[in-house]
């Protein structure tokens, strides 16, 4: 690494990053938007309440580890889209309005659920949803530091169960995954500690 104008250029990828091209990146992005978006706002609305709602957690979250060991390379050095560019490609392009979010919460109910939507939790769905995704976001688009499936399954516990009563997510600059203004935000534990069980006893 060297410093310029006091920023940081990532001349080598870390460990476990797959350097690829941004157009590769882009399409796998393409292959996993509607899956994540659409199950994200299944399990905020249905809570997790049994099993295949964790490894459903868990799938998403894999997929976006796998996003986040992707980069790629320029005249610049190694790098990541920024946070607004995950944002937009896989939240915006499914979930970018109310009546997207109440369109996908029929969609799957009506597909994998006995249980009768509430339509009054739609815009807790909404508002849960807005900070999980600057949460993910962020914290993919960090080249200095590798994200983990239970940290990014941590932020989504976080958020839900503060029904995403929350300031928006301050980090303290680009070389950090977690927010700085969040209480007792403590990654390794809850729903985190478990996927660490559960990904040790299967791996």
């Amino acid at each position: 690494m060297t410093r310029e104008t006091n920023k940081i250029l990532i001349v080598k990828p870390l460990i476990g990053q797959i350097v690829t091209t941004r157009r590769t990146i882009m399409e796998f992005i393409w292959d996993i938007q509607a899956s994540v978006t659409h199950n994200t706002v299944y399990l905020i609305s249905k809570g997790l309440v049994g099993e295949w709602d964790y490894l459903r957690l868990l799938s998403v979250c894999a997929r976006l580890y796998y996003l986040s060991k992707l980069v790629y390379r320029d005249k610049a050095g190694v790098k990541k889209l920024s946070a607004a560019q995950y944002r937009k490609q896989i939240f915006d392009s499914h979930a970018e309005t109310q009546d997207e979010i109440n369109a996908i919460l029929h969609k799957m109910y009506k597909e994998h659920s006995d249980e009768r939507l509430n339509d009054d939790n739609t815009d807790l769905v909404g508002r849960c949803l807005m900070i999980i995704e600057k949460l993910w976001c962020t914290s993919i688009a960090c080249a200095y530091e590798q994200i983990y499936i239970p940290e990014l399954a941590y932020a989504f516990e976080y958020v839900v169960k503060r029904r995403g009563e929350l300031p928006e997510p301050v980090f303290r600059g680009a070389s950090s995954l977690f927010p700085d203004n969040y209480e007792n935000y403590n990654y390794s534990e809850g729903i985190a500690e478990y996927f660490e069980d559960v990904m040790g006893s299967i791996f």
